[in-house]
């Protein structure tokens, strides 16, 4: 698999520069809500520094022209991954080994509505993704030291309360896009090391997960496929991590049918793009089509690495080719 050929290339720019260098380590997971009458990102800083095991919620407003205000949440751990749910100002957090719900407006933690059981005690949360319907949740965990496959796939079925062990055996468990198809409820998954997108059947009732087939294979490649989000009905927009010394980074369009490329983004002096998220056409800037933004990370960098690449842990942003971006699901809640 290769982006060689004529597909569409965009040059992405910086969005948003940390005002702090802790807050540039690990970038990931932005997700589009209404928070205050305003449209806005909400994204997690899984931690502030390679000892750290703690980590920020961060918020940003996506109107404004120039600079965005950005506003930061404490995390009493690691966030793996934030949700909005249909509480107004309430997103849901997956946090070392449970799921919370967080209050912005009040900067209340709630009690955790789930623990993992028996998690190895290497892992943390990761990646997370809530079904178009916003009753299920599905994330997984990874090994801090991305090496073992200590990790598992989880579901947490929201009106039930209730957590599954989807699958073991992963390392490292990132991107998830959940889709409606004509099996059923699909979920392509990726575990990092693998270099691939698995594709299973959702069972969310029976809290089971059936592997079929693996839907994109990046062997051989010198990147990683870290975060994933749909672009529209047949394809999804991967983001590629390169842990060595490279000026630069990418984002790929991939059509889930042919396999193949159908639109490329570069990240300039930032080699580890970790997420993508998909903005619906607006004003401003003024648009007929989504707008891409991008997470990217630090992560440790060796200081003449970090020097070169100067953008290391910015959000970037950049035009699409999309007319539209998939309506976001949020985790419903429902009433206390």
């Amino acid at each position: 698999m290769s982006t060689s050929g004529s597909v569409p290339r965009w040059a992405a720019q910086v969005w948003l520069r940390p005002a702090r260098e802790e807050d540039a380590f690990l970038p990931e997971g932005p997700r589009y809500f209404r928070w205050q009458g305003r449209d806005a990102v909400i994204w997690v800083n899984i931690q502030t520094s390679r000892q750290a095991d703690r980590g920020r919620l961060m918020v940003a407003a996506t109107e404004a022209e120039g600079p965005a205000e950005v506003r930061s949440f404490d995390c009493p751990g690691r966030p793996g991954f934030v949700l909005p749910t249909d509480r107004d100002g309430v997103v849901l957090v997956g946090i070392d080994h449970c799921l919370c719900l967080f209050d912005l407006e009040q900067q209340v933690w709630s009690r955790p509505l789930a623990h993992l059981p028996q998690a190895h005690p290497r892992t943390t949360i990761n990646d997370g993704e809530v079904t178009p319907d916003g009753r299920a949740i599905v994330f997984g965990t990874k090994d801090l030291l991305f090496r073992e496959p200590f990790g598992c796939l989880y579901l947490y079925d929201v009106p039930q309360r209730r957590l599954h062990v989807l699958a073991e055996g992963q390392t490292c468990s990132n991107g998830k896009v959940i889709r409606q198809e004509a099996e059923g409820w699909i979920l392509y998954d990726i575990d990092t090391p693998t270099r691939q997108v698995r594709r299973y059947r959702l069972d969310i009732e029976g809290g089971q997960a059936q592997f079929l087939d693996v839907a994109l294979d990046w062997h051989g490649w010198e990147e990683f496929p870290d975060g994933m989000c749909a672009a529209d009905d047949q394809s999804v927009i991967i983001a590629f991590y390169h842990p060595g010394d490279r000026d630069g980074g990418r984002a790929v369009r991939f059509d889930l049918e042919s396999r193949e490329a159908v639109e490329e983004w570069e990240v300039p002096f930032s080699p580890r793009v970790t997420c993508p998220l998909l903005l619906p056409p607006s004003s401003p800037p003024r648009s007929d089509r989504a707008r891409l933004i991008l997470t990217t990370a630090e992560e440790g960098m060796p200081p003449e690495v970090r020097q070169r690449n100067p953008n290391a842990g910015c959000l970037f942003q950049a035009p699409t080719s999309l007319p539209a971006a998939p309506e976001p699901a949020v985790v419903r809640l429902g009433e206390d």
